[in-house]
């Protein structure tokens, strides 16, 4: 009888053993290593191309425009396209020089593409960092908070001044990317929906 009471007794132990979660410091090593794995894939894929559309609010007015975004070896071009035929804005440049022209016949090049936009079409949005964040891995500089969900994807930042929420994710060619994400910062507003990925190496 005592035997058999031993071996009961281990059974459930073991049994126990078998369900007990992971240890918060283990599973916070994991996500912090796929959180790290995940920049560092991500940040070197150099030619990817999204589709989406962007709803823009700001004190004074709002919009949506169609987005298309396309990366090649430090190279970009991004193209902006209201609804309804109410024009069409192109950003094209790299690191160095910027060009904006749009179907209202303005052509002008600085050295951002962030002054271009303020400038001509008065949205102050930080598109150097938004070449990150959009691909939800950190941009270069100081990150003022960052938060990860259970798999390490980014879920919140905040940096230079904005906050991002990553809303959604979806799987493409074997790596998840953003599929819905909001920008804030004072009186701006930003939320984009992002319909299709292509990645290449």
């Amino acid at each position: 009888m005592r035997r058999l009471v031993g071996i009961c007794f281990i059974g459930f132990v073991l049994a126990g053993c078998a369900v007990q979660p992971p240890a918060p410091e283990a599973a916070e090593a994991a996500r912090l290593a796929a959180f790290t794995n995940r920049q560092l894939r991500i940040s070197n894929l150099s030619n990817w191309t999204f589709a989406g559309r962007a709803a823009i609010r700001t004190a004074r007015d709002g919009g949506s425009v169609a987005v298309y975004w396309r990366e090649l070896d430090g190279h970009y071009r991004i193209d902006l396209i209201a609804p309804f035929g109410a024009g069409s804005a192109r950003l094209t440049g790299d690191a160095q020089r910027v060009r904006l022209q749009t179907s209202r016949g303005v052509s002008a090049v600085a050295r951002s593409a962030r002054d271009l936009l303020n400038r001509y079409m008065g949205y102050d949005l930080p598109v150097a960092a938004l070449r990150y964040w959009l691909r939800g891995i950190l941009a270069p500089g100081a990150v003022e908070m960052r938060a990860l969900d259970r798999q390490g994807r980014l879920a919140s930042l905040r940096q230079q001044g904005w906050r991002i929420e990553f809303r959604d994710y979806g799987h493409f060619s074997g790596v998840d990317l953003p599929t819905a994400l909001q920008l804030s910062r004072d009186q701006v507003e930003v939320n984009l929906v992002i319909r299709d990925w292509e990645l290449s190496a």
